[in-house]
């Protein structure tokens, strides 16, 4: 077992995480501290996406505490693992199983983005700094400029992160768990704004230094401090969002064959059902010019068994002569004439 002694916070914050499989839920208390952070105009209309949903409980409370602001939210969840991703489905409107790097979205589109990362090296670096740096990239990121970002990290990961908040956001604030939560997960959350350009130069310096610094720094910020600080959620871009996994989903596909246009034009390629006439008897018998307007007007004829009766009516001009004193008078008139062709076993005959 090894010689007993203190055990390291940092230690304690990997075991209650590996202890949920991998899984970093955010507490529900932190998370209702998040949401008093965040403001919104009434009637703002805002796409807003947690790249690692998970069960969807944390973008779910963000919506609900902007939409009672008076927002107009969608929701826009992406987790890897199945059973999370169909719990999320029940809570987000829109969700897909797979990871951040597969998905097919539309880029800076979204008004605000939880990132709740990994917490883990991948590739010698920390997944959580990877994960930053792809999802605020300035080309294929999803954070729009303006766009607000809620970063949940362990506090050490700070000084990893610093660099890319440093040059890529303004109005940075760090706030450290309440008591409750913070001796066992060690994390805090970074708020920022999406900066249109990147910063460089001595201000991005400082900030990272800064930044460095509270990374192992004790006093910091508590969540339910009341410091008056809070974020605006801007209105999203209007633009139409694709929204997709890369892998094969059977209710992703289900959905898509309801709402596929191929059904506007498939009509179009099969046999037209024949239609039940509900015309009722005539009074009196129908006359030979009758029955042929009708079977031209196809309420009656088709296939009659031995034989196959098509009607048309074209338009034919009849021409009078009139002889005059000088000359000829001549009177067009038009008309309809109907024609029944009927098609039979000896030969196909034409009756006007």
């Amino acid at each position: 077992m090894g010689r007993a002694g203190r055990v390291r916070p940092s230690y304690m914050a990997r075991l209650a995480s590996e202890a949920k499989g991998g899984y970093y839920p955010t507490p529900l208390k932190e998370m209702e501290l998040v949401c008093k952070k965040l403001k919104i105009e009434p009637g703002t209309k805002a796409n807003i996406i947690d790249p690692c949903a998970g069960e969807g409980d944390a973008l779910k409370m963000v919506s609900d505490h902007l939409e009672l602001e008076g927002g107009s939210i969608v929701t826009y969840g992406i987790e890897i693992e199945a059973t999370r991703a169909e719990e999320c489905r029940s809570k987000l409107d829109r969700v897909v199983r797979c990871g951040y790097e597969e998905a097919r979205v539309t880029p800076r589109a979204f008004s605000f983005m939880w990132l709740n990362p990994p917490y883990n090296e991948r590739d010698g670096e920390r997944a959580e700094v990877a994960f930053l740096r792809d999802l605020t990239d300035p080309v294929s990121g999803k954070l729009m400029s303006g766009g607000v970002l809620g970063y949940c990290i362990p506090q050490h990961v700070l000084a990893h992160a610093a660099p890319v908040l440093a040059a890529r956001f303004d109005g940075l604030a760090v706030y450290r768990f309440t008591d409750e939560n913070f001796p066992v997960f060690r994390q805090v959350v970074v708020f920022g704004v999406r900066r249109a350009g990147a910063r460089r130069g001595s201000e991005a310096r400082e900030i990272r230094e800064w930044l460095k610094e509270l990374s192992r720094a004790g006093g910091l910020p508590v969540l339910d401090a009341d410091d008056g600080v809070t974020y605006l959620v801007p209105e999203s871009p209007a633009v139409k969002i694709t929204f997709r996994g890369s892998v094969t989903d059977p209710l992703e596909v289900a959905r898509d064959i309801v709402r596929s246009p191929v059904w506007e034009e498939i009509k179009y390629l099969l046999p037209v059902p024949r239609k039940v006439s509900s015309l009722r008897p005539p009074v009196l018998p129908l006359k030979p010019a009758h029955d042929a307007v009708a079977i031209a007007a196809g309420a009656i004829g088709g296939n009659m068994g031995t034989h196959f009766l098509v009607g048309m009516t074209k338009k034919v001009v009849d021409r009078q002569v009139i002889p005059e004193e000088k000359g000829e008078k001549v009177i067009e008139t038009e008309r309809p004439r109907t024609t029944v062709r009927v098609f039979t076993p000896e030969g196909i005959f034409e009756l006007e």
